[in-house]
């Protein structure tokens, strides 16, 4: 499974070939103009993650081999956090204000994180004034983001992602505004090493059953303090982890769906989610859209993302971007 940070559990596609890839990073991002180069090598790419709210998106991208990205930004300002590999000849933090060009080339295997503002906060980004000049504005931002990616590996559910997501967004707008704003971050916990295992063990093992007798003797812990010490320090006891490992096995396997493929029903049945009554209502918990709707929207951005890379208006935007909304642009 694909488990680079919380926002794996907002994937919009899995991995694809490079033309599909381009085109759905124009639709989910709303950047029509946005243009990459990649090696020969590389023939295919990883999916996208893209958290909808309404206080501004959160994405993220990653790239394979070392990949020059090309453009010019639309209403949104955006910034971009490189929370692995690195970017030539740039910091690894810094802000593209709305209708500014960009043009950046990563080392290598890289993961790019994207925060873009609402276009009300355009002129709050306006170009006659600097931003992340000073070493310790962009350790502000730096510690935010990466306090951030941390915790969102343990998000329990859709509205408190949404609900975490627009608080961090508020405090790195107030940061990027007001060069003496202290960011307030929680007391960052270190997860002992045997919740640790027990959540790898859950998450890289889809074919085991649920038991938590046999899951504290892999870790060597008592039942009591495995559940609490999880509680504690993911949010989630064993089991409702177990839960949230299994929906997303049936996310990532409806969002490879093509053609012809299974019902519903059955991947749901293939990955051990057995009460297909109340599954709707988990699924939507957790993801903030029914399984229904996850196949929609893939489907309406496949066809938005052919449009993406064969048509665009004169504004700058492309015919039939509804349907790239309903891809996946749904706030919260």
């Amino acid at each position: 499974m694909y488990y680079g940070s919380g926002l794996t559990s907002y994937l919009r596609f899995t991995r694809s070939s490079p033309g599909q890839w381009l085109g759905s990073v124009k639709v989910l991002l709303g950047l029509p103009g946005i243009e990459f180069s990649f090696p020969p090598s590389v023939k295919s790419f990883p999916g996208m993650s893209v958290l909808y709210t309404a206080s501004g998106n959160l994405g993220q991208i990653v790239v394979d081999g070392p990949t020059g990205v090309t453009g010019r930004n639309a209403g949104q300002p955006v910034l971009i956090w490189v929370c692995t590999g690195r970017i030539q000849f740039k910091n690894d933090v810094f802000l593209v204000r709305a209708d500014e060009p960009f043009d950046l080339v990563t080392d290598g295997h890289s993961v790019l994180t994207i925060v873009q503002f609402p276009e009300s906060d355009a002129a709050r980004f306006s170009s006659d004034r600097s931003f992340l000049e000073s070493d310790r504005q962009r350790q502000q931002v730096r510690s935010l983001l990466e306090d951030y990616n941390l915790r969102s590996r343990y998000f329990p559910d859709y509205e408190s992602a949404v609900r975490e997501t627009r608080y961090m967004l508020a405090q790195l707008t107030a940061c990027l505004s007001e060069p003496t704003f202290q960011i307030n971050l929680p007391r960052r916990r270190i997860i002992d090493p045997k919740i640790e295992q027990a959540v790898q063990f859950i998450a890289n093992n889809p074919g085991w059953e649920f038991n938590l007798e046999d899951l504290t003797r892999i870790v060597h812990s008592s039942e009591r303090t495995l559940y609490y010490q999880m509680k504690r320090y993911i949010g989630m006891t064993p089991y409702r982890y177990y839960q949230r490992c299994k929906l997303l096995r049936l996310r990532m396997a409806l969002l490879a769906c093509e053609g012809d493929s299974p019902s519903i029903s059955w991947h749901a049945l293939e990955h051990g989610l057995n009460h297909l009554g109340r599954l709707p209502a988990l699924y939507a918990s957790q993801f903030g859209e029914k399984p229904s709707e996850t196949l929609a929207r893939r489907k309406a951005l496949l066809v938005a993302s052919e449009r993406a890379l064969s048509m665009k208006d004169g504004s700058g935007t492309y015919p039939g971007m509804a349907d790239g909304c309903a891809a996946g642009r749904r706030t919260s």
